[in-house]
Parts: structure tokens; sequence; C-alpha cells
């Protein structure tokens, strides 16, 4: 079958549907039949967009990496003197588009993440790169806040980025047993109100 005149949206289509599968059995439960059913393209055209489901599912976590920055730069592109509430914005505008979305983006991406890496060298060499350009970006606004004498200055600003993030896919998973989105706003508020605080 020849490829589709508008492979960008067969292709978003293909992503949603198999982040909506993912939602709800997994990424080992869940068959390539079921994503290609749900976003009504043929079987075979799968295939002319991804080489395998790892590489699918891997397309999905490279997808909201990619739009996580979108939201990291409009909240840094405000240019605002405390670089402290500029990370906080970021953070609250995440929390937001979860709470608002049928299909909780980060807390599948993260499970995503955890499946694939456990049987391909590829998922677990590409995810510990994408966590390494969270972990010194977040470092970076640390360390500016740091300088302004906002953000405690007793711990290195990769260490608390490092905690940071930790502490933040741990949320993820008690996010999933709890289906409630409160362990992250908890840790968000105990991370911008007392952990970070000088």
């Amino acid at each position: 079958m020849s490829r589709p005149k508008n492979p960008d949206m067969i292709r978003t289509r293909l992503l949603d549907a198999g982040l909506a599968a993912f939602a709800k059995r997994g990424y080992h439960g869940t068959g390539i039949k079921e994503i290609v059913d749900t976003a009504q393209i043929p079987k075979g055209s799968f295939y002319n967009y991804f080489k395998s489901k790892e590489e699918f599912g891997l397309a999905i976590v490279l997808r909201h990496s990619e739009e996580f920055w979108g939201k990291w730069r409009e909240s840094f592109d405000n240019r605002q003197i405390d670089p402290l509430q500029a990370l906080r914005d970021c953070f609250d505008i995440m929390l937001t588009d979860h709470l608002c979305c049928s299909v909780n983006t980060c807390s599948v991406v993260v499970h995503l993440a955890g499946e694939i890496c456990e049987s391909s060298a590829i998922c677990r060499s590409t995810m510990s790169t994408v966590v390494q350009e969270w972990s010194e970006n977040l470092a970076v606004v640390i360390r500016q806040a740091q300088q302004a004498k906002i953000v405690r200055q007793d711990l290195e600003a990769h260490q608390l980025a490092t905690l940071f993030w930790d502490a933040w896919l741990g949320a993820m998973q008690r996010m999933k047993m709890n289906n409630s989105a409160e362990p992250l706003t908890q840790l968000v508020d105990l991370m911008f109100g007392t952990i970070l605080k000088a």
C-alpha cells in the first residue's frame, strides 16, 4: 500500500492512539492491531512510519519530551526576574495540562519508558540522555536562583535538580497507584514552598 498523502497527520494519529492504548493496558498489553484500528489506519501502513513497536513506543516518549521543552521555553521566554517563580510557573502549567487531559500523558510516558527500558538497550540509552538533559537544564535555573539568593545554597544545584527529578518520578508512580494528581501537587508545593527556598 502506498504511503498516505498526509504522513504527519497519520503519524500523529498513530501516536495519539498508542498513548491512549498504553494508558489503558500498558506497553506489553497493547498490540499494534489495536493501535491501528483506533487510528483507523491499515496495519501495513504502521510500518511506513515505525520499524517496530519498540521504536513506536520510544517515539511517544520523545514527543512528550519535546512538548515538555516547549512549555519550558514558554515559561522562561517571559523573562521573569525571579527564576524560581518562572520554574514554578512551568510546573504549574504542566500540572494544569495533566488535570485537563483525558489521558494523563506524563504518567503514561513515565511508565511506558520503564516498560520499554526493561528489554531495550536503545531505550535505556535514549532515556538516560533525556533525563540527563532534564536534570542539567533544571540545575541551570536552580543555580541562577542560588546566585539571586532565593534558593538554598548548602547543596549544589545539580544535587537539588537530581533530588527534584527523582522525587518527580516517584510521585508519578504514586499518582498511578492512587489515580490522583495529588502526589504531584504535593511535591511541587513542597519543593517550591520549602525544600528549595533559601
